[in-house]
């Protein structure tokens, strides 16, 4: 996971495969980040990542319902077709518009 801040957004750009492992040494870092820095939005780019389980998606509700408590937007940004695919059956984009 990279991340960078540019105006009042916070953007984390996730590498490799979203799965059970991934998402556990990652979890309390992106609360920890957005807690930090008080964004007023917070961007997930998943252009370096092919692969999405079930817990990846988990990964983005618990993120969506932490920060929305704060008024904190979230979006998902570079999603490939398949991980595109898996966003679209879950119904994430419900809650996490695609930009």
């Amino acid at each position: 996971m990279k991340y960078k801040l540019q105006s009042d957004q916070l953007i984390i750009e996730l590498i490799g495969d979203v799965d059970e492992h991934y998402a556990s040494t990652i979890r309390n870092d992106i609360d920890a980040l957005a807690q930090n820095y008080h964004p007023r939005r917070v961007i997930f780019d998943f252009a370096n990542v092919s692969f999405v389980d079930s817990t990846g998606i988990g990964l983005i509700f618990g993120r969506y319902k932490k920060l929305s408590a704060r008024n904190i937007e979230l979006v998902l940004k570079n999603v490939s077709s398949q991980v595109d695919r898996v966003f679209r059956t879950s119904g994430i984009y419900s809650v996490c518009p695609k930009i």
